[in-house]
C-alpha cells in the first residue's frame, strides 16, 4: 500500500508507452503516488512516444517553463502517401511512386524547415478553437481556415533513408506540429508523406535515456521505491541565474513581496528572472524585473519541504 503524501513536489521523466494518452499517463501517476496535483508539460499523441514530464505537487508551477524549453522528436516519414490525419491511422488521399526522390531531394529543401518558420496546425491536433478541440471538429467533416503560427526549427537532421521511409531528428521550440511538418515536407517535394512513428527523445533536460517506462515506473511505486525517480523543481530551471540571499531577503520573497535596491542589489547580465536560494541552499523561488517599477519582485515563491 502506498502512503498518501501531499507534500510530494518535483518531476517525473516518464516514457509515454504507444496508445496511451497523456492524460491517462497523468491518471496512472496520480493513483500509483497518492499525490492530489499532478500535470504533464507537453501532450503527445497517443500513436506519439516519449519523454513525457510529469509535474507533482508545487512543480505544477513551472511546467510553463518546461513547455517553453528545446524538444527533440525523432520521426519516421511514410513517403508516397498522403492521409487526412498526416498519420498511419488517417485515410489515404493521395500515392505516388518514388521513382525521382533521392537523398539530395532532401538536403535541396530540408533548409526550409530551419530557423523562423510559419506553420498550419493539423486539423486532427488537440488545439482549442473557440472552446473545441480541432480533431473533434475534424471528426465532424468541419475543416476551419487555420491562419499560421511562427514556430522554430533549431536544426533537422537525416538519420536514415530507406525507401519509402525517412527518419529524421527535429530540435524545435514550442509550438511546433510534427503533423504539419510531415504533411508540408510530402508536399514539396512532390510525393506526400505522413507520421509512420514518433518519439520525444529530449524535452529541457529530460532525455529518453534518462526516462523510465511507465510499468517499470508502477512497479517500482507499488514497491514503495520510486522517490528516487523525482527531479527537483529547479532541476528545470537551469537556464536562468542563481542567486543567493540573506533571510531578510527571504522574507520578502515568501511573502511575494518587493526587493528594494537600497538593502539588496541584484547583479545579472540579464535583467529578466533569476533562481532564488536562502543562505542554507534551499531553493525558495523566482524573481523577475519589474521593468514598470524598476526593481526586482517575486514571481513565485515556494514552500518546500527540505
Amino acid at each position: 500500500m502506498i502512503v498518501k503524501n501531499d507534500s510530494i513536489d518535483g518531476i517525473l521523466n516518464i516514457n509515454k508507452p504507444l496508445d496511451v494518452t497523456s492524460m491517462n499517463v497523468v491518471r496512472i501517476v496520480k493513483s500509483f503516488t497518492k499525490v492530489k496535483k499532478v500535470g504533464h508539460a507537453g501532450t503527445l499523441d497517443p500513436l506519439a512516444t516519449g519523454v513525457l514530464p510529469i509535474c507533482l505537487g508545487q512543480s505544477t508551477r513551472v511546467m510553463e517553463d518546461i513547455l517553453n524549453s528545446q524538444k527533440v522528436y525523432r520521426v519516421i516519414l511514410h513517403l508516397g502517401i498522403s492521409t487526412n490525419t498526416y498519420d498511419l491511422e488517417g485515410e489515404v488521399l493521395n500515392t505516388k511512386d518514388l521513382n525521382d526522390i533521392n537523398y539530395d531531394s532532401f538536403k535541396n529543401i530540408i533548409s526550409k524547415f530551419e530557423g523562423d518558420i510559419e506553420q498550419i496546425p493539423p486539423m486532427y491536433s488537440a488545439l482549442k478553437v473557440k472552446g473545441e478541440r480541432l480533431y473533434k471538429l475534424a471528426r465532424k467533416g468541419i475543416n476551419l481556415n487555420l491562419k499560421p503560427r511562427k514556430v522554430k526549427v533549431y536544426s533537422l537532421k537525416i538519420l536514415n533513408w530507406s525507401s519509402p521511409f525517412l527518419t529524421l531528428d527535429i530540435a524545435c521550440g514550442k509550438g511546433f506540429y510534427v503533423r504539419s511538418f510531415a504533411n508540408d515536407f510530402g508536399e514539396l517535394l512532390g510525393c506526400g508523406a505522413h507520421i509512420n512513428n514518433l518519439s520525444r527523445i529530449r524535452n529541457g533536460i529530460f532525455s529518453i535515456e534518462s526516462s523510465v517506462d511507465l510499468e517499470d515506473f508502477k512497479d517500482r511505486a507499488q514497491n514503495g521505491d520510486w522517490m528516487n525517480l523525482i527531479y527537483s523543481i529547479d532541476t528545470v530551471l537551469d537556464k536562468l541565474p542563481k542567486i543567493i540571499v540573506d533571510p531578510k531577503i527571504e522574507k520578502i520573497i515568501k511573502n511575494g513581496g518587493v526587493i528594494p535596491d537600497d538593502i539588496y542589489e541584484i547583479n545579472v547580465p540579464d535583467k529578466s528572472k533569476c533562481k532564488v536560494y536562502n543562505s542554507e541552499g534551499n531553493f525558495i523561488g523566482i524573481i523577475i524585473f519589474e521593468k514598470s517599477l524598476q526593481r526586482w519582485k517575486c514571481y513565485k515563491n515556494f514552500n518546500l519541504a527540505i
